[in-house]
């Protein structure tokens, strides 16, 4: 007996050796990730532009890579393993993302730097890290306004609620939203950019960066970020936002910079170490969870009011 106790001890502190370096590389992704993962898109979408590649398709192959990045890792080193289960919503995100983040977002961006006329006032003699930061804190200038306005303003939030109906959040349900609602948040946060002049370098830069950087944001893999939070709108910060407490709803607009928030006052992040799990709507709002109802939502809503007010 005593001898087996011994083995028992042995075998216990033999397969703790052989967790423990596994989760010390989690621990390190977890801090990792994000900076490796941003940097290594951006300079790779830059490559491949300067090695004669367009950068639609350089933007398209980086975000299939980025998928196959996140999404395994969803599972080896999920958030809240909660998440993982499908509510339902795999459909409905995936023609979120097909509608809403592919056609809408690709058709209105050529057409803002088409029609829209440019002033030349792009500061093209700064060093392209510098033009690449202030298009981001330009653009998320825009995107922090429409999206305060789509929470606080009764009229505009029956667009925003179907992004918000999500029961959980993962790699595919970023593009979670209303086509009205994409078209104004891009409408706002691309026009100065272009009516500016920012060079397609810088433009190509940018979109390499939200596309990792939007994507882990909304991902359900474990981050950490520290100081970093309170500079840049990392995933901790923004699963506050996504929070079914309207503490956390009204609360880190912002896409990029987290300062905007700061800026505001309308910065959250709590210090007691708790982690937002139960995400969804929280005004009361009921939001369908198939993707042809959430389309129909906002305006089924604005006839019911439209009737009320009418007294029809």
């Amino acid at each position: 007996l005593h001898l087996q106790g011994w083995q028992f001890l042995l075998h216990l502190k033999s397969g703790t050796q052989r967790i423990r370096p596994m989760e010390t590389l989690k621990q390190v992704l977890s801090w990792l990730l994000w900076p490796v993962l941003v940097a290594s898109g951006m300079i790779a979408v830059q490559f491949a532009i300067q090695h004669g590649v367009a950068a639609p398709v350089a933007l398209v192959v980086l975000q299939i890579v980025v998928v196959l990045v996140i999404a395994p890792l969803e599972r080896w080193m999920p958030e809240h393993p909660s998440w993982n289960v499908a509510r339902q919503d795999i459909r409905t995100d995936a023609l979120h993302t097909l509608c809403s983040g592919i056609v809408i977002t690709a058709v209105l961006r050529v057409l803002v730097f088409t029609v829209t006329p440019s002033l030349g006032l792009w500061p093209a003699q700064l060093p392209i890290v510098v033009q690449l930061g202030l298009a981001m804190f330009i653009s998320d200038g825009g995107s922090y306004l429409t999206h305060a306005l789509t929470h606080r303003t009764s009229l505009l939030w029956p667009m925003h609620a179907p992004h918000h109906s999500s029961l959980r959040l993962y790699w595919l349900n970023a593009s979670r939203m209303h086509p009205l609602d994409t078209a104004s948040t891009l409408l706002f946060s691309l026009f100065p950019l272009a009516i500016l002049g920012a060079p397609t370098t810088v433009l190509a830069l940018f979109d390499s960066f939200a596309i990792v950087h939007l994507m882990l944001q909304h991902s359900n893999v474990r981050l950490r970020h520290g100081v970093l939070n309170h500079v840049i709108a990392t995933a901790e910060f923004h699963r506050w936002h996504h929070s079914s407490a309207r503490a956390g709803g009204e609360s880190n607009y912002a896409s990029f910079f987290s300062l905007w928030d700061h800026l505001f006052g309308t910065f959250r992040m709590p210090t007691d170490h708790q982690k937002a799990e139960e995400v969804g709507l929280y005004d009361g709002s009921v939001v369908s969870s198939g993707w042809v109802d959430q389309v129909r939502y906002p305006f089924q809503v604005w006839q019911k009011r439209a009737r009320t007010y009418f007294g029809r």
